[in-house]
């Protein structure tokens, strides 16, 4: 209710009396909409009265300090520098501010989509701060008259009123928020419509003003604490002088619509991760129903094995009886495999097998776990009752997108991110390309870096956030056990890995794709997997 025509008659009360006397030094836009008046006193040389013009947000206020643009500004209104302020007055039923300074003025009229900015040192002289008709402001000025910012006179005559229909016609100004408030004082037999009608506006001018947000209207808003039918909550502020309210109310107001917004990703972020798990648990339940065909792989490689001299080169199937048992098996043969190469293809499988398999297990359990806690969560914001718990759950879940992270050669840099204890970060290169700049361009100096030892495989990085911090050993351990599962020894019971500072990794030039030289290094004995409280953070 800021922008209401008693609220407007409020501000120009209450600005009047800093303004008063004050002498106009600059008159310029830096802003869309918005036109600065530099109106310094002894204390505030930098003070500055802003009239914005957008019919969504137009106010008048004053602010103690602010500083012009070096550029990218536009001068205005060149004939009003140096004048002093006479008075402040505005039109009586109607939203104009007229700045009198001695013989010219400024005008401030707010009509929706023709909001605008006047200066005239005669009707016949008008310039504008938009693109205007000024006939139509001249032809108003002659229709209107002006008042004080003490209370208008056509708020202090008697008048006979007892409908509210009546005082609708006589002053359309009322917003709806007075009505239901005259109704419901004239509900609870407090005065006649005219006396309610005048202690409104009194309370206007006059009573505290309260900012805070509507729960039942879901916004905030700017209305007098006297007001019995808008209830807020309960971290609402009161303010006695209307540019700090104004002040107040517009940042919170930018805030709430940034909390909206929220919302809605929110929303968006529950409906996409909840079917997108929902279609992964369900994939994985059926892949762990299946079972593993892990020992029917062994089985066509022994039985291949027994039967070598049966196979040649250019087959693309025989029919075996197995080592097991009488049962014939038909197993698909790679024409382009020699009888070795084909064996060693079904043992290779059964191997992958095993390892794809458990990790269907333990993705399951880790889907599940994250399913049900993205349903505490959904249910949580689902009740969120308060604009503060829509943004706590913002901030712990919509992580800030970040750009996409380019190499030298402009591909994108291609990693795994997992999450140890939800603290430390752990990046993985998924090709030799990505692990050249992870070891070499993204790692920091005194990040840690792993990579399977003798044997190919992802280069892996452990960011070091806090310098003061001795890492873990448990961390390290953790993290290389990751660099072990991301390679060829992903296998193994145990493998080695190698570790150091990334400051000792080097790579000199016409080096192959993913080779690195090491200055110094550590080796840990690890079992290759993916260990407990490690979180993959992206797919």
């Amino acid at each position: 209710m800021y922008r209401n025509y008693f609220y407007l008659l409020r501000s120009v009360k209450d600005i009047s009396h800093e303004l008063i006397g004050a002498r106009i030094t600059d008159v310029y836009s830096q802003e869309k909409d918005k036109l600065f008046f530099n109106i310094p006193n002894n204390e505030f040389p930098n003070r500055h009265l802003i009239i914005d013009t957008n019919p969504h947000s137009t106010s008048i206020f004053l602010k103690d300090v602010h500083f012009k643009a070096k550029k990218n500004f536009m001068q205005f209104f060149d004939n009003a520098l140096n004048k002093k302020v006479h008075n402040v007055e505005i039109a009586e039923n109607d939203r104009i501010v007229k700045f009198n300074l001695g013989e010219t003025f400024i005008l401030f009229s707010i009509k929706g989509n023709k909001t605008n900015i006047f200066y005239s040192e005669n009707l016949n002289e008008v310039q504008s701060f938009k693109k205007s008709n000024n006939d139509d402001i001249n032809k108003d000025l002659k229709q209107i008259f002006f008042s004080g910012s003490n209370h208008p006179s056509i708020f202090n005559r008697d008048n006979a009123i007892s409908d509210l229909n009546e005082l609708k016609k006589l002053f359309p100004m009322l917003s709806n928020e007075i009505k239901i408030e005259i109704d419901f004082r004239i509900s609870e037999n407090e005065n006649s419509i005219w006396n309610i009608f005048q202690n409104i506006v009194r309370e206007f001018l006059n009573e505290d003003i309260r900012v805070g947000f509507s729960i039942d209207l879901q916004k905030m808003m700017f209305f007098p604490s006297t007001f019995k039918t808008i209830i807020t909550e309960d971290n609402y502020k009161d303010f006695s002088n209307f540019n700090d309210a104004l002040q107040y109310y517009s940042a919170s107001f930018y805030r709430l619509n940034a909390k909206s917004n929220f919302k809605n990703e929110l929303e968006k972020y529950f409906d996409t991760e909840i079917s997108n798990l929902s279609a992964k648990l369900n994939n994985l339940k059926i892949r762990i129903e299946n079972g593993s065909n892990e020992n029917l792989y062994y089985s066509y490689g022994n039985t291949l094995l027994s039967n070598m001299d049966s196979l040649k080169k250019g087959m693309k199937e025989i029919i075996l009886k197995s080592n097991e048992g009488t049962d014939e098996l038909k197993i698909k043969l790679d024409p382009k495999l020699n009888p070795n190469e084909n064996i060693n293809k079904y043992f290779e499988k059964a191997k992958d097998e095993k390892i794809n398999f458990n990790k269907s297990v333990e993705l399951f359990e880790s889907a599940k776990q994250k399913y049900n806690t993205l349903l505490t969560e959904y249910d949580y914001f689902k009740n969120a009752d308060t604009i503060d718990k829509i943004e706590y759950l913002y901030n712990k879940l919509i992580t800030k997108k970040e750009n996409i992270i380019k190499m030298d050669s402009g591909e994108k840099f291609k990693y795994w991110l997992y999450l140890i204890d939800d603290k430390y970060s752990v990046y993985i290169g998924r090709d030799s390309k990505s692990n050249d700049y992870l070891s070499v361009k993204f790692a920091k100096q005194n990040d840690y870096w792993f990579h399977a030892r003798g044997l190919p495989g992802s280069h892996v990085v452990l960011r070091v956030e806090n310098l003061k911090e001795v890492m873990p050993k448990e961390i390290i351990k953790k993290t290389a056990s990751l660099a072990a599962y991301y390679s060829k020894a992903k296998t193994a019971g145990t493998a080695p890995v190698s570790y150091t500072f990334a400051k000792f990794v080097h790579k000199k030039k016409g080096m192959e794709p993913g080779k690195v030289l090491l200055q110094k290094e550590y080796t840990i004995l690890v079992k290759p997997e993916i260990p407990q409280n490690c979180v993959l953070v992206n797919e």
